[in-house]
């Protein structure tokens, strides 16, 4: 893509989860390099956390971060779940800037321009989904936890679990500590936490396309009413914290 006109003045930890992605990780890195982090400020890093991949994504890892080196790979050797990767990659981010994102292709990198200019002015600039292209069932039981989430804090976002977000480092380290109610659903809570906690929050919308190779690694059908249930309950825990 042509040179970007947003200029961001601070380096930017880019974040990414992985797990058994090796049809289409290379493919979605160099994407990301080329559209994003070549256009970034000098000092900044793709920060990727894997979890115990045996599809050939470690060997993957291995290539790429050998071939550039802001490409920064921290190799776990359980799979203890996309929360945990998350809060892992917060707490090694680098940069002032942090920017969270799946590592599956549906996202499109160039869209992060649209959420760029914000970071100046607000702590969180949340990127929701347009045309979410995902099964129905995920889609369904967002559309629930959303709808959900959004009587009981009076909060206008219309995809709060969202894995496109450019976010201040410090106001994510401030955060994170309080993160506790909702385990499988971090950034979920992080986003409503910011908004409890009157922090500035811009939400912009974002293009989601269809997944071109692999499977989703979300919210398995066998596990779809015992984790929504969980992530209903978190939502109750979370409110009675703030007493609204």
């Amino acid at each position: 893509m042509a040179k970007p006109k947003v200029t961001l003045h601070a380096p930017v930890s880019i974040l990414m989860p992985v797990c058994n992605e090796a049809e289409v990780l290379e493919q979605v890195l160099e994407e990301w390099i080329a559209d994003v982090i070549q256009h970034l400020p000098q000092g900044s890093e793709l920060l990727i956390a894997e979890a115990a991949s045996t599809d050939g994504t470690r060997e993957i890892l291995a290539k790429m971060s050998a071939k550039y080196a802001f490409i920064r790979v921290l190799y776990r050797d359980t799979k203890d779940g996309f929360a945990a990767a998350a809060r892992l990659l917060y707490t090694e981010a680098r940069c002032p800037l942090v920017f969270f994102t799946d590592s599956d292709g549906q996202y499109v990198p160039a869209e992060f321009w649209k959420v760029a200019p914000f970071i100046k002015e607000f702590s969180i600039v949340h990127g929701a989904k347009i045309g979410r292209q995902d099964p129905f069932f995920r889609k369904a039981a967002s559309a629930v936890f959303n709808r959900i989430a959004r009587f009981l804090f009076d909060v206008h976002y219309s995809d709060i679990n969202s894995a496109f977000r450019l976010m201040k480092a410090e106001a994510v380290n401030e955060l994170l500590p309080q993160l506790h109610c909702m385990p499988t659903l971090l950034n979920a809570e992080l986003l409503l936490r910011a908004e409890m906690d009157n922090r500035s929050i811009k939400q912009i919308r974002v293009i989601h396309r269809h997944r071109q190779k692999g499977i989703s690694r979300g919210l398995p059908p066998g596990l779809f009413l015992k984790e929504s249930l969980a992530a209903y309950r978190g939502l109750c825990r979370l409110k009675s914290e703030y007493k609204l």
